[in-house]
């Protein structure tokens, strides 16, 4: 009950936009970014960014960063291209030009 609270409210607050770790601004449906919400600690989904028009490959690293206070456990995502649907396209490319 208390996370569906959260998730509710971190997808209000964010819209379902998501910032990866290069600063870098990626957009995903309401159930593809529960999906990425719910995620464990370094797994890794394959979703359709409606920003970019392309499948991206996130990855979610929870850790913990040291202030003046102590430490603050921080969430950090690493949205990579998903390469699958390209390297088809490369090999197709490939065909033709021999």
């Amino acid at each position: 009950m208390i996370l569906k609270t959260l998730f509710s409210i971190a997808l209000f607050i964010t819209g379902g936009h998501l910032i990866d770790t290069k600063i870098g601004l990626h957009h995903y449906t309401d159930k593809d970014y529960k999906e990425i919400f719910y995620l464990k600690n370094k797994a890794s989904i394959s979703k359709n960014c409606i920003r970019h028009s392309e499948s991206e490959d996130i990855k979610k690293i929870r850790g913990y960063r040291h202030t003046e206070d102590g430490a603050e456990a921080v969430t950090y995502y690493k949205v990579t291209k998903n390469e699958e649907k390209d390297s088809s396209q490369e090999t197709s490319e490939e065909k033709i030009t021999s």
